[in-house]
């Protein structure tokens, strides 16, 4: 292993609490995640990574969506997705985003690292562990059952919507970003 892939020095620390904000002084979201040894890790997330995790983890739960290729699924496979649907809105119901973030006594990490990378390590798919590799050289490695995927996918969302940024549908750019095929492309100077 290189050192860009070293994980954080600590193994096997369970997470109590997530909270995911959204910066306006640094357009970056602050992805704070406390752990039950009493600290917590920082680490900044821009809209490229952002958006990256969200494809990352969108089809990893039956999140509600209007997309065009379900028009033409079965009845069966209709109610078999609402049904997964349901499941999901039943169990963020169950899931607490109100409680305020309790900061932790200490901060794992001296200040916020800044994540440049994401990928999901599928290997075990009950457990896919989601790998944050950082520019300090740390990779922040979490495994993820389902509620936590669900849970960091609605605070993706709300977060995304505060910030003005568009997540989208896996593989999907946001409108700003299309450009029209035969488009011409303005240079601006500044």
């Amino acid at each position: 292993m290189t050192e860009q892939n070293q994980p954080v020095g600590f193994a096997n620390v369970s997470i109590q609490q997530l909270n995911l904000s959204y910066s306006h002084e640094q357009d970056r979201l602050l992805f704070r995640i406390g752990l039950c040894d009493d600290s917590e890790l920082q680490v900044w997330l821009t809209y490229r990574v952002t958006r990256k995790i969200w494809q990352l983890l969108v089809g990893k739960t039956p999140l509600a969506s209007a997309n065009p290729s379900q028009q033409d699924a079965t009845p069966q496979q209709a109610l078999q997705r609402f049904q997964r649907e349901a499941e999901t809105i039943e169990a963020l119901g169950k899931m607490d985003f109100t409680s305020e973030y309790q900061p932790r006594g200490k901060v794992k990490n001296d200040g916020p690292m800044l994540a440049v990378k994401a990928s999901l390590n599928d290997a075990n798919p009950d457990v896919p562990i989601l790998d944050l590799v950082c520019q300090e050289g740390m990779t922040v490695n979490m495994n993820l059952n389902k509620e936590m995927v669900l849970a960091i996918c609605n605070m993706l969302q709300r977060t995304a919507k505060e910030a003005g940024w568009s997540v989208g549908a896996p593989g999907q750019e946001p409108a700003s970003m299309r450009i029209a095929e035969g488009a011409e492309i303005k240079k601006v100077l500044h």
